[in-house]
């Protein structure tokens, strides 16, 4: 029989009455921790590959030096402060075809940080939209 360290039943799941208690609330689980980190995991695709190539480690590099790219056998992970864009309307130029936000967002597997498109444009930031700063609009 295995055991996975991420199944029911294993760390502090596996704790139960004033064990499981003092556990969970203890002073340091009951820290939140701020984090300006954001995370988007793409799946591979000729066209993911090219944008994650050509565009965020390529032509878009110096917008976010602190992007971290790492290959995950079917899953690029990307790793980024503040924030991570992919404008459509320049990855439509640079595969001489359309490709618009929505055939990106087939390919987005997961993100840590708040995701929104807006046009043609994804973005994933640490923001807090609205009250961090001013929501864009398309009209402006």
């Amino acid at each position: 029989m295995s055991v996975s360290s991420n199944a029911y039943g294993a760390g502090i799941m596996a704790k139960k009455g004033k064990e499981f208690a003092d556990e969970y609330f203890a002073e340091e689980n009951q820290v939140l921790h701020e984090s300006n980190e954001v995370v988007l995991v793409l799946k591979k695709s000729d066209e993911i590959n090219i944008i994650v190539d050509e565009i965020l480690l390529g032509d878009r590099r110096s917008d976010n030096p602190t992007l971290v790219v790492e290959d995950r056998a079917g899953y690029w992970w990307l790793k980024a402060t503040g924030k991570i864009e992919v404008d459509c309307e320049e990855v439509s130029e640079l595969l001489g075809r359309n490709f618009s936000v929505y055939d990106f967002l087939v390919d987005v597997s997961s993100t840590i940080g708040r995701a929104f498109t807006l046009g043609e444009k994804f973005t994933i930031t640490s923001e807090l939209m609205g009250l961090d700063r001013k929501l864009e609009d398309l009209k402006s």
